[in-house]
């Protein structure tokens, strides 16, 4: 029986740094907010992410964003 449910997509380092909008290898070093994201040991040298994770660090990287916009005057 496996912890990890099957419906879990895994995604690679390449995928999360297109959908951050960073280098993989940034990911690979937990920079950019990734270093609370689960990573899972595919092999010596295969990691993957979960793309649920990922999707949610996107979006309170947004939201984030969003909030310290300066507000302009017009």
């Amino acid at each position: 029986m496996s912890l990890l449910r099957k419906t879990r997509t895994r995604i690679t380092a390449r995928q999360v740094g297109e959908l951050l909008g960073c280098s993989h290898k940034t990911v690979l070093k937990g920079g950019a907010g990734t270093n609370e994201l689960t990573r899972i040991r595919n092999g010596p040298k295969q990691i993957r992410f979960l793309l649920e994770e990922v999707l949610a660090l996107a979006q309170r990287q947004e939201e984030l964003g969003n909030s310290q916009k300066p507000q302009t005057i017009s």
